[in-house]
């Protein structure tokens, strides 16, 4: 007798059934590793990746807002301590766009510089009309860049010079809002400066303002060079060179290192004994960010890094950052930029000197730092390393110290002069977007063990109908013999 055979298209279903459970099961096994690939894949600073597009022109909305602060008793200084009122925020919408793009295709960088533009914004608490009393940075630097010079005699004249000549050179200065950040005003010293001889490369300005001819400019960053992440194992956005010069040229040592991410795009798989590494051209330097909490916004899981007492070090917390000092270098919290900015007497730190050395908040009345409104942080989605919550907050502070001239009796400080914030928070879309993206990584391992399953079920069912036999659909005929033998007992054995 013969056995039926199973129809072929259940050994297709069997065999076929078969290879997407291992093929799905591998998948489980190796979720992390697609994943990472996908995701590199659209991160890289490529032509094509949607990372790209979105860095040539963010549409997140951009604010930058300053914060000034008044000088309410200069003419009692330096009897008396400087009292400070904060005024503002003076809020401007910035518009920023990465241009002059070129690419490295052997180091896998492209170079670019950075469009930026403000406009005033209404909603602004602070009125640009607003009249402020400062110190008068323009002859704080004038000062600061001859001392080194000049013999001490030579200093005295100088500052009797600077306090008698024409309307006179005293500490504090009066002016608008709009003067002070990006209109700017007009100065004899300016005057004077365009047409004496001058080697540290510093612009000749017609006018002085701290933003002056910085709005609608390509020169606000410098030039920058960053990765393009399209390396396997590498992340994109991380400084290469600045302003064509692949380490720091104003420090030395380990100080004139030059790395980190400059700001757009972070490491992924943070924890919380991670650090980020930030270059902040702003400061001119690496700064490193330590891990301070967790928390979440908007649904999404975040780790906070922000500033600590120790990323501005300058050797009080340690001797190796003492290449960094560059001049006076005395108070812990604080960077010295001056090698940056020309030689000025510029001064960073955070907000209303937080987490600096107490005897800089000693020497003025009328700050108040708080860690919820001053500290500078990222908070980011530890998992994917995209920033939910960034404010970039810094100050500028002046310092000054006594001679026998101008200066006489004026105590060595740093005189706060205003602190800028830039805050970023994602909307709700992109924060749904990030959910849906977390939400395939976490579970897309999961998703593929249960389909492997299903496809495991399907070959083992396929098969065992392949292997069932089916049932004989006629009855064996019996021999002769068979057939008498039963006749017999008929008959022996009537009904």
């Amino acid at each position: 007798m013969m056995q039926s055979s199973s129809p072929k298209w259940r050994w297709f279903v069997a065999i076929g059934s078969a290879m997407m459970a291992v093929g799905t099961l591998a998948s489980a096994l190796l979720w992390s590793v697609i994943f990472d690939s996908i995701l590199q894949s659209q991160l890289a600073l490529i032509p094509g990746s949607r990372s790209y597009q979105i860095w040539l022109a963010p549409s997140v909305p951009l604010y930058f807002e300053i914060y000034l602060f008044n000088w309410t008793n200069s003419e009692t200084f330096p009897i008396d301590k400087p009292h400070l009122v904060q005024t503002g925020p003076y809020r401007f919408r910035e518009h920023r766009e990465h241009v002059n793009v070129t690419w490295n295709q052997e180091e896998h960088t492209l170079g670019y510089r950075t469009f930026r533009s403000w406009v005033f914004d209404e909603t602004s608490e602070g009125n640009l009309d607003d009249i402020i009393t400062t110190v008068d940075v323009i002859t704080a630097s004038a000062v600061h860049r001859e001392r080194p010079n000049q013999s001490h005699f030579e200093q005295y004249m100088f500052s009797l010079f600077l306090k008698n000549t024409f309307t006179g050179h005293r500490v504090p200065v009066t002016r608008t809002a709009r003067e002070l950040l990006f209109e700017g005003y007009s100065d004899w010293l300016l005057t004077l400066a365009q047409v004496m001889p001058d080697d540290s490369g510093a612009p000749k300005l017609d006018k002085f303002g701290w933003f002056y001819q910085r709005n609608n400019s390509l020169e606000t960053e410098g030039y920058m060079e960053v990765t393009t992440g399209e390396v396997s194992g590498t992340l994109p956005g991380q400084i290469v060179r600045w302003n064509h010069e692949d380490h720091l040229v104003y420090y030395e040592g380990q100080c004139s290192r030059l790395s980190g991410s400059v700001g757009e795009f972070l490491p992924r798989n943070l924890s919380e004994h991670s650090e980020l590494t930030m270059f902040l051209p702003d400061l001119c330097r690496t700064v490193v960010l330590p891990y301070l909490h967790s928390g979440q916004v908007l649904g999404l899981n975040y780790h906070k890094f922000g500033m600590s007492a120790s990323s501005f070090d300058n050797s009080t917390a340690s001797s190796d950052n003492s290449c960094f000092c560059n001049g006076p270098c005395e108070w812990g919290g604080v960077m010295n930029v001056s090698a940056c900015r020309f030689n000025s007497p510029s001064f960073v730190t955070l907000p209303h000197f937080l987490h600096a050395d107490p005897r800089l908040k000693e020497l003025v009345t009328g700050l108040e730092p708080d860690p919820e409104k001053h500290t500078f942080y990222f908070a980011v989605e530890p998992r994917l390393g995209v920033p939910v919550d960034v404010a970039a907050r810094f100050q500028i502070n002046i310092y000054l110290e006594p001679d026998n001239g101008l200066y006489l009796n004026v105590p060595k400080m740093l005189f706060p002069v205003f602190w800028i914030q830039q805050r970023v928070l994602i909307d709700e879309k992109t924060a749904d977007e990030l959910a849906m993206v977390r939400n395939i990584l976490d579970w897309g391992a999961t998703f593929c063990v249960g389909t492997a399953l299903a496809f495991a079920i399907a070959a083992a069912v396929a098969t065992c109908n392949c292997c069932r036999r089916k049932k004989p659909d006629y009855i064996k005929p019996k021999n002769v013999c068979e057939k008498l033998k039963d006749d017999a007992e008929i008959k022996l054995n009537p009904i």
